[in-house]
Formats: structure tokens, C-alpha cells, sequence
């Protein structure tokens, strides 16, 4: 039974190639659509995922009015933060965080290295879930010139002596060293500074 109804496909399938070509043609580009489509869609639910407080996590940005239209940025006021946490009881928590990456310059006897970051509020390290290798977040900024470095950043000083690195001094107090970021992380970041 079976065999007689693959005899009668192939037959129908050979009788009209063009209209066959053209169904298994658009069923094909379909699936492989959808497919792309659930893989964006689980790309966009895992990102960041990494973060403890995921769903309680708010970015505030600011519209600006030019005069072809409306920028919208993620520059904000630096008094805003505090503002937002006396005003608004549901905040539980704030950080200012530069916009852009820096890259500064940084030396330790013969050797320099740049890397990029960003000067992030000690109350980063409590809102963003991110692994230390050395040191903890709670300690992570306990001086004003303090620094994080990520795992990348410490083996371009280091090497592979990284156990070291906390009692060598770089030109800033490297207190903490983060392991490298989750791949779908939105830090790519190879250091932090303490706003102060």
C-alpha cells in the first residue's frame, strides 16, 4: 500500500515538474525562514542571560529633538540616577555607566597595553551577575582609583602567572580579576573603573 502511494507521488511529482519544483521550492524557503526566525528569537531571549536580575534590569535613555527629527541615546543626566531612586519607590537600585568604550594606555615596568571599558558605579557589580576568578564583587571597588580587569586583559600583562597580578601594581589598583564574558553577553568590555 505504501509502495503504491510513493509510485503515485513520484508519478505526480514527474508529470508536473514545474509546479512540483516550484512547491518544494517555496516549502524549503519557508522552513529554512522559520528556522532562522526561532534562532533570532532564542538569540534575543538569552541575551544577557547570564544576569541574576534579567527581567528586573532597566536601561534609561533619553530622546533629544534635532532638526531632522528625534536621536535617541543612552546619555543621561549624571544627577539622574539618584533622582530616579528617591523618586520612583519601585527602583530598588541605580548605576551610572559611560556610554562607548574607552581605551586607555596602561604600563607596568616595560610593558604597555591598551584596553577598552567603561567607568561603571561600585553598584554595578551587585546589578550585573558577573564571575570573578580572583576577588569578589562585593570588594571589587573598595578604593577610589580601583580597577577590574577580565581574564584577557590580565594574561597581556601577566602571562600566565595570574595569581600574581593582585600584588603587582599597574599604574591604577587592580583589585579583581573577572573571567571572560558570557558569549552572549552585552559586555565586551576588558576592564572596569570606579566612577568614584
Amino acid at each position: 500500500m505504501v509502495k503504491n502511494f510513493l509510485k503515485t507521488a513520484l508519478r505526480n511529482l514527474s508529470k508536473n515538474r514545474g509546479y512540483s519544483f516550484l512547491n518544494i521550492f517555496g516549502l524549503a524557503i519557508g522552513i529554512a525562514c522559520a528556522g532562522f526566525i526561532f534562532l533570532w528569537v532564542e538569540d534575543e531571549m538569552n541575551f544577557d542571560g547570564n544576569n541574576a536580575n534579567k527581567s528586573r534590569i532597566y536601561l534609561v535613555k533619553t530622546n533629544d529633538r534635532v532638526d531632522d527629527g528625534v536621536f535617541t541615546h543612552s546619555s543621561t543626566a549624571g544627577p539622574m540616577a539618584a533622582a530616579l531612586q528617591a523618586n520612583i519607590p519601585g527602583i530598588a537600585n541605580t548605576c551610572r555607566i559611560t556610554e562607548g568604550g574607552t581605551s586607555f594606555l596602561f604600563t607596568m615596568g616595560d610593558k604597555a597595553v591598551n584596553a577598552s571599558g567603561k567607568y561603571v558605579e561600585p553598584s554595578f557589580f551587585s546589578m550585573f551577575t558577573l564571575p570573578f576568578a580572583q576577588g569578589n564583587a562585593e570588594s571589587a571597588f573598595s578604593q577610589l582609583h580601583s580597577i577590574v580587569l577580565t581574564q584577557k586583559t590580565t594574561t597581556k600583562f601577566f602571562g600566565d602567572e595570574k595569581e600574581n597580578y593582585v600584588s603587582n601594581k599597574i599604574e591604577q589598583n587592580a583589585e579583581c580579576m573577572q573571567r571572560a564574558m558570557p558569549l552572549k553577553s552585552g559586555r565586551s568590555d576588558e576592564k572596569f573603573c570606579n566612577v568614584g
